[in-house]
């Protein structure tokens, strides 16, 4: 349900657009963090850089703030997804990204997927050193963390389907742990998750066993989106988990301490009224909103797959802050155009947070196009428990992803977006990269 603006008093949102580049020949991944700086400023005021890039030409660039110069940093046959984080401890943000994806989903390369690690070197030098952490066909997203302890790095690997030639083949979740000699390891130690279905044991008041070779098992089909937070903290777990946007719907997988192994939750089953057109059923992308005291207030979706409708989760009680206690009910906000002829729609990416500074999180939908359906729609909660939101349009730029980072320093979030230009899916006619400053928010 979308209600009327003017009926409640809050903050209209108010970006200022600076284009960083156009004219580009790809554009699929945009990501901000301080590059050239100390890593621990990341999320202070420090002004936010830009590294983007497509899969057609492959170049990751860095973009300098200030005068967004452009310095190349790698160059891969398809690369897809990356994180950014520390990897050597030295205090700069290194990339974890991963490439040779192959030319669609559908016929990706049974050879590539490789994950890498590249080293900062602190300036201006082009083709940062670059370091193997493991491989699987089709890898699409990673995130890096500590998912099943608190002193080794680990890059949670996430490919897109199981293999070539077969979209809704069961897609494996890997995880790569930082080895005790980080430079003279020929690879990060791998191992493929098995997650147990929780509601089923709890269900059944036992654990799961490890050598049943008849355990029940959640397993993933077209994985797209993941969400990656301290989801479990209120139950004195400070590890991070994550949220899956798969043709399952939305899942919540963490690793339980206490049992040792892997569960996962199903939030919702996501969009499975449109499978019959498309092909396609479930989530697309997923992140969560707080409200209040709650830090999991409500989860924001696209779906399915590539799809054309946004959606929220939200709580059918008021239990805790915690996605374990919580039952969940599935609210439509908006559904953006009618599926292409390849079952595609123009929703592509979803990010909470707080971008009017009352406490709250808002969420952005990057929508790729053609207009009208393109551009960045703004989310505020007005009634988060019956599922109530305001909406804005606030950009008109294609938009794959974006990436949210103070960029002028003034303390206040702003968002960056690039353009989606990625052969056999969906190709902008001018892929850009564009940076929207907050002009809103009480400084």
């Amino acid at each position: 349900m979308i209600i009327k603006k003017q009926m409640y008093k809050f903050s209209i949102p108010k970006f200022r657009r600076q284009l960083v580049e156009d004219r580009r020949q790809d554009g699929y991944w945009i990501e901000a963090f301080n590059v050239d700086g100390d890593s621990k400023d990341i999320d202070s005021s420090s002004k936010a850089d830009i590294v983007g890039y497509g899969l057609g030409q492959g170049e990751v660039t860095w973009y300098r703030n200030n005068d967004w110069k452009k310095t190349l940093i790698a160059k891969y046959i398809g690369p897809v997804g990356m994180h950014h984080v520390d990897v050597n401890r030295d205090g700069r943000n290194d990339i974890v990204i991963c490439y040779q994806y192959g030319q669609t989903m559908v016929n990706c390369d049974p050879e590539g997927g490789k994950i890498v690690w590249l080293e900062n070197p602190g300036n201006s030098e082009p083709y940062w050193k670059s370091h193997y952490i493991g491989r699987a066909t089709s890898m699409h997203r990673l995130k890096v963390g500590y998912f099943t302890q608190e002193t080794k790095l680990q890059v949670l690997g996430l490919p897109i389907v199981g293999k070539p030639n077969d979209v809704h083949s069961i897609t494996p979740i890997v995880l790569f742990t930082e080895p005790d000699d980080l430079y003279g390891a020929k690879e990060w130690k791998e191992e493929a998750l098995k997650v147990y279905d929780k509601k089923y044991y709890e269900k059944n008041n036992k654990k799961p066993d490890p050598e049943d070779q008849n355990a029940r098992l959640i397993y993933f089909h077209v994985i797209h989106g993941v969400s990656v937070k301290k989801y479990n903290i209120e139950s004195g777990s400070n590890l991070d988990s994550a949220l899956i946007a798969s043709e399952e719907g939305i899942t919540w997988i963490y690793f339980s301490l206490e049992d040792g192994v892997w569960y996962g939750e199903v939030i919702g089953t996501g969009e499975i009224g449109q499978v019959n057109k498309t092909g396609f059923k479930g989530s697309g992308d997923v992140d969560a909103g707080k409200v209040g005291d709650d830090d999991f207030a409500y989860i924001a979706a696209v779906e399915p797959f590539h799809g054309n409708t946004v959606v929220v989760y939200c709580k059918n009680n008021e239990s805790s802050s915690s996605l374990i206690k919580s039952a969940w009910k599935r609210v439509v906000l908006d559904v953006y155009d009618d599926p292409n002829v390849i079952g595609e729609g123009p929703g592509h990416f979803v990010v909470c947070a707080d971008f009017d500074q009352d406490g709250d999180d808002e969420f952005l939908v990057a929508l790729r196009g053609p207009m009208p359906w393109q551009g960045v729609f703004y989310y505020k909660a007005i009634d988060v428990k019956n599922g109530v939101f305001a909406k804005w349009r606030i950009s008109e730029d294609s938009a794959a992803r974006i990436a949210v980072a103070d960029f002028d320093g003034d303390g206040r979030l702003d968002f960056a977006t690039i353009g989606y230009s990625v052969g056999g899916y969906y190709c902008t006619e001018n892929p850009s990269i564009v940076v929207y400053y907050n002009d809103f928010a009480k400084t």
